[in-house]
């Protein structure tokens, strides 16, 4: 009976406490808070972006207080399963309208959009699926920069990318993008390394002091300075590198040359320089046979050198056969290099100019064959073409009998050929400007691109405050500029350089 009164007791306690409860409901009032509402109405669904390119996203917000209202998106990393995340996540905006560039490599994402009430604390929010991709398969890249530091412009046009699929656009900065800082020194060059059907593809920046190697697909740092090198005293103070015909890579450093063949990036090495007594002008001829493997010019003693092998040592070309009118000798050239690159028929065309007089040379080598010692085809005095002293910019056209000069503010077409004269072919660069650079459209390789392989021309311009680059169309045969320019691009610093970026078939 004892156990039984106690539970009557404890009983009636809380019949009591509950209703005291009830009365209590009546003392007070209650007021529903609202709750900031994200209208999803046009914005929702998945995203796609390209790396580098901008995220845009403009959300109407349903409150009555909207002044108290902030903002945070943020970029996580989606990860499936029990594992977490391995990049973190990334604050990307505080404003209600996102316009944010994207940097994350490539994957897919999660982007929250958080609303707070500031008054009350409370909180809304929204997540999108964000796919980034590469987007960086074709286009044109834009070396500029100052004296200490330097970035790239990814360019792309219709007429240099005339691809299904392929979207004109202007991506800019992307070292800074991709590595939170611009790429040091003076900017000298940037090149491209993509052999279709491998993985091979890998963009290369040179300046005075600095090296970098960067994915060629998404523009993400892979090695710098010495650890491009296999030994530990390597100099840096790179001038020109080449990606071959012959698939090999060559390097000019300080005034050396350094090869490697290999389609592995971890294997992309460079040992220590060809042995020899040279100094290098900042040209590789790309159209070098096998048995050749880097055709260069020695500046040192004017005369063209190829490496023995991979290990070996620098060698004069071959004499030429007894009772053979060579146009020249490759042992006793005796000029100062201007330019060489690869023109028609895959032959390969140097210009110089005398160490003493005025004369100005084209030749022209066939490094195609093994070094029998006819390699020579032809020589051409341009000592008489207009402007030709004033000339600071050279260019190669694969599809005629055509070549490019320009001064500060003219481009002549070079006929060598057939009158060997030059003609005015463009004349309308704006006052004030100078020109810093020239480069034909000519993508290595050019799967999908051959209509615009040599038929689109860039020159680069400086005004003193701000770098400018003109896209003109070119007639490869003739020589004939198109003008007006069919596309300006404004915004840069002064222009260093200008490659073209193919994408290759194959694996990417």
């Amino acid at each position: 009976m004892k156990i039984a009164f106690k539970h009557i007791i404890a009983g009636f306690a809380g019949l009591l406490l509950l209703n005291a409860c009830k009365k209590d409901l009546g003392n007070y009032s209650y007021t529903s808070v609202p709750v900031p509402v994200i209208d999803t109405t046009g914005i929702g669904g998945a995203r796609f972006v390209e790396r580098y390119g901008t995220l845009d996203i403009n959300p109407t917000i349903n409150y009555k207080n909207e002044g108290a209202l902030k903002y945070q998106w943020t970029m996580h990393q989606f990860v499936a399963g029990s594992s977490g995340p391995t990049i973190p996540s990334r604050v990307l905006s505080t404003s209600r309208h996102l316009s944010a560039l994207i940097t994350e490599t490539v994957g897919e994402y999660r982007l929250e959009l958080l609303v707070t009430d500031t008054a009350n604390a409370l909180k809304a929010n929204i997540l999108f699926t964000v796919t980034v991709s590469a987007g960086l398969e074709y286009g044109v890249m834009v070396l500029h920069g100052t004296a200490d530091s330097s970035d790239i412009d990814f360019i792309v046009t219709a007429n240099a990318i005339p691809v299904a699929g392929i979207n004109p656009r202007r991506l800019r900065g992307l070292y800074k993008a991709s590595t939170g800082t611009k790429f040091p020194g003076a900017p000298r060059f940037v090149s491209q390394e993509r052999r279709s059907f491998s993985t091979q593809n890998w963009i290369t920046l040179g300046s005075d002091k600095h090296l970098s190697r960067v994915s060629g697909s998404d523009f993400t740092l892979l090695r710098a300075d010495k650890q491009y090198f296999r030994r530990a005293d390597a100099v840096i103070a790179p001038e020109a590198l080449g990606f071959l015909a012959n698939s090999y890579t060559a390097l000019i450093n300080d005034g050396k040359l350094h090869i490697y063949n290999t389609t592995y990036e971890v294997d992309g090495l460079f040992g220590g320089p060809i042995d020899g007594d040279y100094k290098l002008a900042p040209y590789v001829a790309y159209q070098s046979a096998s048995s050749v493997l880097a055709a260069v010019y020695d500046q040192k003693y004017g005369r063209f050198l190829r490496p023995s092998g991979m290990g070996g040592f620098m060698v004069d070309f071959t004499v030429a056969p007894a009772n053979t009118n060579a146009p020249f000798n490759h042992r006793q050239i005796g000029k100062d290099m201007l330019f060489m690159d690869r023109g028609f028929s895959g032959n390969t065309h140097s210009f110089f100019k005398d160490r003493t007089g005025n004369g100005y040379w084209l030749y022209i080598s066939n490094f195609n064959k093994t070094d029998d010692g006819t390699l020579a085809i032809a020589a051409y005095d341009m000592t008489n073409l207009p402007e030709i002293a004033s000339a600071k910019y050279f260019q190669t056209s694969e599809l005629g009998y055509i070549d490019f000069y320009a001064t500060d503010r003219k481009v002549y077409a070079y006929n060598y050929q057939g009158s060997n004269t030059a003609t005015l072919a463009l004349d309308n660069i704006p006052s004030g400007e100078t020109i810093t650079c020239m480069r034909l459209f000519k993508p290595r390789p050019n799967y999908n691109l051959t209509t615009s392989d040599g038929a689109v021309l860039y020159i680069a311009t400086w005004n003193g405050t701000q770098g400018k680059v003109y896209e003109y169309m070119v007639n490869g045969n003739s020589g004939q500029i198109t003008t007006p320019a069919a596309q300006v691009f404004e915004g840069f610093d002064k222009v260093a350089d200008i490659s073209a970026k193919g994408r290759g078939s194959g694996t990417y």
